[in-house]
């Protein structure tokens, strides 16, 4: 994977933290897989809640549908 490499700022006890966790020449990795979960968590809630609307949205036209077979049998 090729790498970019950037400053950051963090707060101080995030730091104390981080440097509790990880050895010094192991921080980077760290981060980036800290980043990639929480990049994924966020991409999954989206996801649940689009494929919730969705869920919603079916729903209604199935009951609509329902309502009309309904109309056409009586």
């Amino acid at each position: 994977m090729k790498s970019v490499r950037i400053n950051i700022s963090l707060p101080k006890d995030v730091f104390t933290e981080l440097s509790n966790e990880t050895k010094p020449r192991k921080r980077s990795r760290f981060i980036t897989l800290a980043i990639m979960n929480l990049i994924k968590e966020r991409k999954n809630k989206r996801l649940a809640v689009e494929y919730q609307e969705a869920a919603t949205e079916i729903q209604r036209v199935n009951q609509e549908l329902e309502g009309a077979i309904r109309d056409g049998i009586n």
